[in-house]
């Protein structure tokens, strides 16, 4: 059965955001001819799992346009979505089981952002996996590119990979 992966982008000092919300520090540092793990990961996707707050940064900036299903952590049944999404509040462990359920055993789940949702997915021992795209900029500030854990969490290096723009595709294995 698929495993469950996360992945973000964050500054050298470990920031996902800006304390002002600017994102232009992130696309400004990314070249055009540079992949950074995005096609694979959308090969191997059977279901995205996306925090409120990123889902409307990504659908705010043209995305959501997969037919791979969307499901949205929030709080809120009112939110507004767009294509093949779904809202869900409630135990994450009964997100993850019912996903698993339904998508093919060669496809996996993408937790995509943000940082609270990571940090929950590490708390309930649900994150398998978790890629880190190390940004070549410091922000000084902002919002952390993972909340406060209880306990250690120790992880395995699968990949480090460097890209001539100088980010850094980090992709680790959680061990339990």
């Amino acid at each position: 059965m698929g495993i469950v992966f996360g992945g973000m982008a964050a500054s050298l000092d470990g920031y996902i955001r800006s304390e002002t919300g600017d994102l232009s520090w992130l696309n400004d540092a990314m070249a055009k001819d540079e992949d950074y793990g995005f096609e694979a990961m959308s090969r191997r996707t059977g279901a995205y799992v996306m925090g409120a707050n990123t889902y409307r940064e990504v659908a705010g900036m043209g995305g959501m346009g997969s037919q791979v299903m969307t499901h949205v952590a929030t709080h809120d049944p009112t939110m507004t979505t767009t294509g093949n999404t779904r809202l869900f509040s409630g135990d994450l462990r009964d997100l993850v089981a019912g996903i698993k359920s339904t998508i093919p055993e060669d496809k996996d789940i993408c937790v995509y952002g943000g940082a609270q949702l990571v940090t929950e997915f590490i708390e309930l021992g649900l994150l398998d996996e978790l890629g880190i795209s190390v940004v070549p900029v410091l922000l000084g500030g902002g919002v952390p590119f993972v909340g406060r854990i209880s306990r250690w969490t120790k992880v395995e290096l699968l990949e480090c990979r460097p890209f001539p723009s100088g980010i850094i595709l980090l992709n680790y294995r959680l061990k339990r």
